[in-house]
């Protein structure tokens, strides 16, 4: 058995009480009589009244509309809607006008179908049908396109989902490259490897569930990432790190910054036999962030590639995702150097 809606009936019961207060103040303004003193009985008027009204305007509501709108079918809608005004226009002459003006005033004649009387009568329960079905048609419209708006959060919401299980994967595979060449040359750093290894993953898989992050704690994975490429790389890599924040708690999307380091040292490091050298630079001032990382490049190598990979890819689509305008991102060759500069505005 459905429950009853309270807040729902709540709002009906206020939007009539609001409607017989209303219309009552508009006789009296109509009779030119002092509201304090005709309002309670201009308000006895517009409650006999209310009977009709409310099968008039939910009879639209909940018949008419939901059976004919919707299915374009105009022709029939307006003939029902014309019979259930004339329906409703006899109802109120005979049963309840007449029955009020016996009953609150005798004294005046009354007629049932005089012209005049039925003309005020269409009127006003056109006015009223039409000030409710008006509040209807908005609430409707209102309630669409909240709904419109929640199946493009929830399609862009499993977009961002599957671009970051795209980045896991990606991540961990270039990683476990790393670890296998440590391995092949029996090096004595991969236990160590592995044990960094295990706390950026245990970062990747639980701390970035969250839909933001600490600026901080994003920084502090991308050095252990350096630490654990050192590991393979030696003395012929060269890392150059730099972390100014005024707020070290500013929060960011998670997994945005490292794929740019991991992109660095793939395209970078690996690409090349010859001295690497890895610059990256986190600047935060004002919820404005500066994130620079740039990288030599072999200029034998056809690496040009770099930028283009699934990396930056996915970062730039969860950028346009959740950043929009809030973001710019550069990324290309620059006097022997590969440049990737993000500049993002972190205020919520």
């Amino acid at each position: 058995m459905a429950r009853l809606n309270w807040a729902r009936i709540g709002n009906h019961v206020v939007f009539w009480l609001v409607y017989i207060v209303l219309n009552g103040m508009l006789n009296c303004i109509i009779e030119r009589g002092p509201i304090l003193e005709f309002l309670p009985q201009a308000m006895i008027g517009e409650f006999f009244s209310l009977p009709p009204k409310i099968i008039l305007v939910y009879f639209i509501f909940y018949y008419i509309i939901p059976q004919y709108l919707d299915r374009r079918k105009v022709g029939k809608l307006i003939l029902l809607i014309l019979l259930a005004f004339v329906a409703t226009t006899v109802f109120y002459r005979y049963f309840i006008t007449y029955t009020y003006y016996r009953n609150f005033m005798p004294e005046k004649p009354f007629e049932v179908f005089n012209f005049n009387g039925v003309v005020l009568t269409v009127f006003d329960l056109f006015i009223t049908a039409a000030a409710a079905v008006t509040i209807k048609m908005i609430r409707m419209r209102y309630k669409s396109i909240e709904f419109e708006q929640e199946l493009i959060r929830e399609k862009l919401q499993s977009e961002l989902n599957f671009l970051r299980t795209q980045t896991n994967p990606h991540f961990l595979f270039n990683t476990l490259n790393n670890l296998f060449v440590l391995a092949r040359k029996k090096s004595d750093s991969t236990a160590d490897a592995i044990m960094m290894l295990s706390k950026i993953m245990r970062f990747v898989l639980y701390e970035c569930r969250q839909p933001r992050i600490a600026v901080a704690d994003e920084a502090k994975v991308i050095q252990d990432y350096i630490e654990l490429e050192k590991l393979r790389y030696n003395k012929r890599l060269s890392v150059e790190y730099q972390e100014i924040t005024d707020n070290p708690h500013a929060s960011i999307a998670p997994l945005l910054l490292l794929p740019f380091v991991e992109n660095s040292f793939k395209h970078g490091a690996s690409g090349t036999t010859g001295d690497v050298g890895i610059s990256i630079r986190i600047h935060l001032e004002n919820n404005q962030l500066n994130y620079t990382v740039t990288n030599t490049i072999d200029p034998d190598s056809a690496n040009v590639g770099q930028g283009s990979g699934i990396g930056l890819k996915n970062v730039k689509r969860q950028l346009d995702l959740i950043y929009a305008d809030k973001y710019e991102l550069k990324t290309g060759r620059e006097n022997g150097l590969f440049v990737a500069e993000l500049k993002l505005n972190l205020e919520e």
